[in-house]
């Protein structure tokens, strides 16, 4: 009979490296990794999007399937599954209540970055459509003190709430849980990355036999040339909130 595995959670801010630092982890001999699996994947991505507005039935019948297919898919021969699920931010808690011995890699990136990245990308732009802009929705950062307002502000702005929400969430998680979430500068992790390897092998408690593929750093700046000083004025607006509350990673 097969042992229940444990599971390590690659979350974060979405657009900020999440995709590269989950294969990274993955390429262990010991872990099998599912980036973004269909099995899994729309269950993280429904849950997070809709939990704030659904009703408490709606979310305990979706998180009970997420939790049943999870616990079916560790059912195997590896030792450690990675679950590249980055919405996984938002539920932290009920993750662990359920998985106890499992580990969770925040990655995130400046604003600057990570708002490029979010313009640039037709599922992040879906979300100001699909989901509505009149309720609280932690996922969107959208709050009972901006709702009546977020739908009339700019791309840029909103991609910075969004961003703003998911580093005050991250930071949340890991004072809350030091022992199970790692929070990973992308940026960091690409120009220090043996450093950084060896931090996390200690985190996950294995051996840092890593095989990372070649990493492209020519993209890290490409805000620099992308982004309108209109664009930025309005990310910055957003980034002085954050600065003030002195939220640190």
């Amino acid at each position: 009979m097969s042992k229940i595995k444990s599971f390590i959670f690659v979350s974060g801010t979405g657009r900020s490296g999440t995709h590269l630092i989950g294969r990274t982890i993955s390429s262990h001999p010991m872990i099998e990794g599912r980036i973004e699996d269909s099995y899994t994947f729309p269950l993280f991505t429904r849950i997070a999007t809709t939990q704030d507005y659904n009703s408490p039935m709606v979310n305990y019948i979706l998180k009970k399937l997420l939790f049943y297919r999870l616990k079916k898919i560790s059912k195997n021969q590896e030792l450690h599954i990675l679950e590249k699920s980055h919405p996984s931010l938002w539920f932290v808690e009920d993750l662990l209540k359920n998985f106890s011995n499992s580990k969770f890699i925040g990655v995130y990136r400046d604003i600057e970055p990570t708002v490029n990245s979010m313009l640039n990308h037709s599922g992040v732009l879906n979300w100001y459509k699909k989901l509505p802009q009149d309720k609280p929705n932690r996922f969107l950062g959208i709050t009972k003190e901006n709702m009546k307002e977020f739908k009339n502000f700019s791309l840029e702005k909103k991609c910075a709430l969004r961003w703003f929400s998911h580093i005050n969430r991250l930071n949340e998680v890991q004072f809350k849980y030091p022992d199970n979430v790692l929070a990973v500068n992308y940026d960091d992790f690409i120009d220090d990355s043996e450093v950084w390897l060896e931090k996390i092998s200690k985190f996950l408690q294995i051996d840092n036999i890593f095989h990372p593929e070649k990493f492209n750093i020519n993209s890290k700046d490409k805000w620099r040339n992308n982004l309108t000083k209109e664009e930025l004025e309005d990310i910055y607006k957003v980034k002085s909130e954050y600065t003030k509350l002195k939220i640190e990673l």
